[in-house]
């Protein structure tokens, strides 16, 4: 959102009252930025070989607020549904991609009033402020230069994007959807409070966030409905 978007929100939310989640205390403290994101980084420049892209989302099935969890039963670890970016496709068609894949569900983004720093569209200005299904999250990860089988592979950093979705009470995952690396995977549905338990601190910080925002829409919603529907270039993956 522009400035006049978060203005506006921050103004209709004035009165909401603060949710559970709150924000998580960063080893190193924030200059500037919110108490959701740790420090600003150096300005810096990647070319193509030391980068890589990635989109993973939090799913929540608002009928429940149950939130989508993947545990890996053999190495015994809990997280969301994330990977990389294909050659050709968008960060949305990754996230939803990978939420299907490694969880089952087919899974519909969630609009939401976020703090995104994305101008409007320009058939958009001038309107009221939407809920939008921009990201909400990124994280990096900085990977050393390793060697696999004879071959030299480059320090690189890893960007991926956090988008929020949803499915519907009565959702019931698909089977034979998983890669072959991922057949130890299991989707389970559980509290926000215990799946923030159960995984990693970075990923609980999505969650804990992405559960803020959800819960800000839904009560500004009830008072006041949005005139029009969203801003979205997509919504969910195509029927096979």
């Amino acid at each position: 959102m522009g400035s006049r978007g978060s203005a506006v929100l921050n103004q209709q939310h004035r009165r909401v009252e603060r949710t559970t989640a709150t924000a998580p205390a960063f080893r190193v403290r924030p200059q500037n930025m919110s108490l959701w994101s740790s420090a600003p980084v150096p300005d810096s420049a990647w070319a193509d070989e030391n980068f890589l892209l990635g989109a993973g989302m939090v799913v929540f099935q608002p009928a429940t607020r149950k939130v989508v969890v993947i545990y890996e039963s053999q190495k015994k670890y809990w997280f969301l549904p994330k990977g990389r970016k294909d050659i050709g496709e968008s960060l949305e068609q990754t996230a939803l991609r990978e939420a299907y894949e490694e969880s089952g569900y087919r899974v519909e983004f969630l609009p939401l009033y976020t703090h995104t720093s994305a101008p409007v569209p320009p058939s958009a200005r001038g309107a009221p402020y939407l809920p939008n299904c921009e990201p909400i999250y990124i994280c990096t990860a900085s990977y050393a230069a390793r060697t696999r089988r004879n071959v030299l592979f480059p320090a690189s950093e890893y960007l991926s994007f956090w988008y929020v979705g949803q499915i519907p009470a009565d959702a019931v995952p698909e089977t034979d959807t998983r890669m072959p690396d991922e057949i130890n995977y299991q989707t389970h549905l559980l509290d926000i409070e215990e799946a923030t338990q159960r995984l990693y601190p970075d990923e609980a910080r999505v969650v804990r966030y992405a559960a803020k925002l959800a819960e800000e829409t839904r009560r500004y919603l009830e008072e006041r409905p949005p005139p029009r529907v969203s801003v979205s270039s997509s919504s969910s993956l195509p029927a096979s």
